[in-house]
Order: C-alpha cells, then sequence, then structure tokens
C-alpha cells in the first residue's frame, strides 16, 4: 500500500510538472513582474548594469553570446520603468513614443489580433522595418496613480515587444503569445 502511494504522489508530481508553462522563471519584484518562460524562448542572463528593468528572451538559439548583440537576433522583451515622462504618460502616447522612437523612419501599423496583457487595459502595434524585420509592441500599465498628475494613469509603463523578422514570424508569434499568456504584473506582490 506505501507504494501504491508513492507511484500515485509521483504522478501527481510529474503531471504538475508536465503542465509547467516554462522551464524557468522570471521575477522582477520591484517591477511586479512574474513570467514562466514558455518553450521556444530562453532567458538571457546578462548582468545588469544599474537598475533591472526586465528581461529579454532569445527565440531559436539558446546562444547567450548574442544576447549581448543589437542585431542579428529574434527575441522577446519584458520592460517596465517609471512612468515619469510627460511623452509616456497615458497608455496611448507610451504606444506612441514606442513607434516613434524605435521606427528608424517607419509608421507603426496595426498589430495582429488578440495580444495583450491578461488583466490589464493594452495598447498594441506593428513595426515593419525596410530590411524584412518587424516589431510587435504591446503596451500596458499598471501600479499606484501618480497624485501629482493624473490620479487616473498608474505608474509604471510596461513594454513587451516581440523582434523577428517575415520568414520566423508565426512560429515566434505564437511563442510571444504564450509569453504574454504566461506574464502576471501585480507591482508590489511578488
Amino acid at each position: 500500500m506505501r507504494y501504491l502511494h508513492a507511484l500515485v504522489a509521483l504522478v501527481i508530481v510529474c503531471t504538475a510538472a508536465a503542465t509547467e508553462p516554462g522551464t524557468s522563471v522570471y521575477r522582477n519584484k520591484e517591477y511586479g513582474i512574474l513570467l514562466h518562460v514558455p518553450s521556444g524562448a530562453w532567458i538571457c542572463s546578462v548582468p545588469y548594469s544599474g537598475a533591472n528593468h526586465g528581461v529579454a528572451l532569445l527565440l531559436g538559439t539558446k546562444d547567450e553570446r548574442l544576447c549581448k548583440q543589437s542585431s542579428g537576433k529574434r527575441w522577446v522583451s519584458v520592460f517596465a520603468s517609471y512612468n515619469v515622462s510627460d511623452e509616456t504618460k497615458t497608455l496611448h502616447q507610451n504606444l506612441e513614443w514606442h513607434c516613434k522612437n524605435n521606427s528608424a523612419g517607419g509608421v507603426c501599423g496595426q498589430a495582429p489580433v488578440g495580444l495583450s496583457v491578461h488583466g490589464l487595459r493594452s495598447e498594441t502595434a506593428r513595426l515593419d522595418y525596410a530590411d524584412g524585420s518587424m516589431e510587435v509592441y504591446v503596451v500596458t500599465q499598471a501600479g499606484k496613480p501618480d497624485p501629482d498628475f493624473d490620479p487616473s494613469v498608474p505608474s509604471i509603463n510596461y513594454n513587451v515587444s516581440l523582434h523577428t523578422n517575415a520568414q520566423n514570424y508565426d512560429a515566434d508569434l505564437e511563442v510571444f503569445r504564450a509569453v504574454l499568456n504566461n506574464l502576471k504584473i501585480a507591482p508590489g506582490s511578488h
């Protein structure tokens, strides 16, 4: 009977492990980010200099040497910062800022439908670059409002972005959706 109980416990543990959304977990207490990293994405473990604003995930490779390069890689980024700039106070301003400042002269278009950070109002855009690469942005806000600005505007901006190319777009978008589905944002609770 003892062996039967041990076998049942082993099956339960193995089943729970099989349903775990990712093989690794990223936590950021300052910005309240919890992310179970889905398969197909690998955390860049490059040390930060200064504040830890989020995580970069490599797609299609586990070669960490790419983490330090600015090009030649596909990635997902989860980035948080305090909402202190007048240019990014509202959710829409935050999205427009990303489109303007990361566009290399391009104009953001419509992102695929159904992209959002679960439980939070989100705005999305897609940016196509001349070299065939593209970015998809999902922005949201959370945290206590800033009483000196507007009590309806949260204090933290979050930007979740996918950088990919046409050849890998569909597969990378699937991983990006999994990141969004596994991302929990609750400032002050982790």
